[in-house]
């Protein structure tokens, strides 16, 4: 394999996929990016397993001297890319036992490889369903929602977020059981579709990593993808191509990818979104974020535990204390509706509702030992539910 690229075509194609590759797996290749290359193209393909990236960058008429395929350890290939100088030509040849010769200008590298028929492959999605999405939207819903995912959880299913489509909605669903957030977007499907997929924390991650890094690139500008869900995977390919000025991407670069989804049964959500709330507070975003970052300040460092008194219309007091008998109180503006209450939080989970939250804060409440919901004001498309705790 022989190819001359330029420096800046090869390093984009590298750092959008670099991510899938696991140099910590126990397949040692899995910490290399597969090349092939053909007389038009280059395929560079990273994977755990798990979640497989594959740019696919169009060729200039004699970037490629000598068809083949080889596989490079991905750091390392990325780190010399980036260490290069800017519009630096990077000629890729590889060598006897097993060895890859990279040289640009005075530079020179000697990379080791592994055999490309020991890559594995995660394969196509079967049976696909295909959903057109916005790429605004396909950012809005995982942004808004993957926080609430569990980290490590016997309950795998837990680590991942739902894709539920139903009655022509697409809903956004993560949980670790003692949160719940949710997002939902109207999409073009037919009134009949109804289906689930669980997409791992890792592809969740990496697929709003690929939908933010071409929101940068439009600009103000959108365009459309496709999820094709199927019974193992599901994939999207993404173009990172040059933007023209209609804000068209070109194909010139494609990113397509490939996550095995979770094999489990999801906790039906509906049956705990609040419904018989009596009470209702409203605080501006702004002002209660302020305030929970100061009175967090003393709470207890494991429960992070905050307690809302609701007395009267008017003002509420939010207060918090730890073993070292530290205490830290403070008064927020706030219309409430509903008797007095007391109920407390872990200020993490409200921290983290209001990261995503541009307007005022409403809380729908009944007692205080019952789930709270909360979303922003004129907003149905964004809900969370936190649960309280015992202080």
């Amino acid at each position: 394999m022989q190819l001359s690229i330029n420096r800046e075509s090869l390093l984009k194609a590298i750092n959008l996929i670099a991510k899938a590759a696991d140099k910590r797996h126990n397949m040692v290749i899995l910490g290399n990016i597969k090349l092939q290359l053909s007389e038009s193209e280059l395929i560079l393909t990273a994977s755990d397993l798990e979640v497989e990236l594959t740019s696919t960058l169009k060729l200039p008429a004699g970037a490629c001297v000598e068809a083949g395929t080889t596989t490079l350890p991905a750091t390392k290939l990325k780190d010399i890319c980036k260490s290069l100088p800017a519009q630096a030509q990077v000629n890729l040849a590889t060598q006897a036992n097993e060895r890859c010769l990279l040289t640009s200008g005075k530079s020179r590298f000697t990379l080791g490889t592994l055999p490309s028929e020991d890559y594995p492959s995660l394969g196509n999605p079967e049976n696909i369903t295909p959903l057109n999405i916005s790429r605004s939207r396909l950012t809005d819903l995982i942004h808004k929602t993957q926080f609430a995912m569990a980290i490590q959880d016997v309950r795998y299913y837990l680590t991942g977020m739902l894709f539920d489509v139903s009655q022509q909605q697409l809903t956004t669903v993560a949980t670790d059981g003692h949160r719940l957030a949710l997002a939902r977007s109207v999409i073009d499907v037919s009134a009949d579709l109804s289906m689930q997929a669980i997409l791992p924390r890792k592809a969740v991650i990496e697929l709003e990593r690929l939908a933010t890094e071409l929101g940068k690139m439009l600009g103000d500008k959108d365009n459309a993808v496709t999820l094709s869900f199927g019974r193992e995977f599901l994939q999207v390919s993404l173009p990172f191509g040059d933007v023209d000025s209609a804000g068209q991407v070109s194909q010139n670069l494609m990113v397509t990818f490939t996550a095995r989804l979770i094999d489990g049964k999801f906790p039906d959500y509906r049956r705990v979104m609040p419904s018989n709330t009596d009470k209702l507070a409203l605080f501006s975003q702004e002002k209660m974020t302020d305030v929970l970052r100061r009175v967090a300040i003393l709470s207890n460092e494991k429960s992070r535990g905050v307690v809302f008194n609701f007395a009267s219309d008017g003002m509420v007091e939010v207060r918090a204390n730890n073993a070292e008998q530290d205490e830290a109180v403070e008064m927020i503006q706030a219309k409430y509706q509903g008797e007095p209450m007391e109920l407390s939080f872990n200020a993490a989970y409200l921290q983290d509702v209001l990261s995503v939250i541009q307007g005022d804060l409403q809380m729908h409440m009944s007692q205080s030992n019952a789930s709270v919901l909360v979303n922003q004001l004129n907003d149905e498309f964004h809900q969370y539910v936190i649960m309280p705790m015992r202080i």
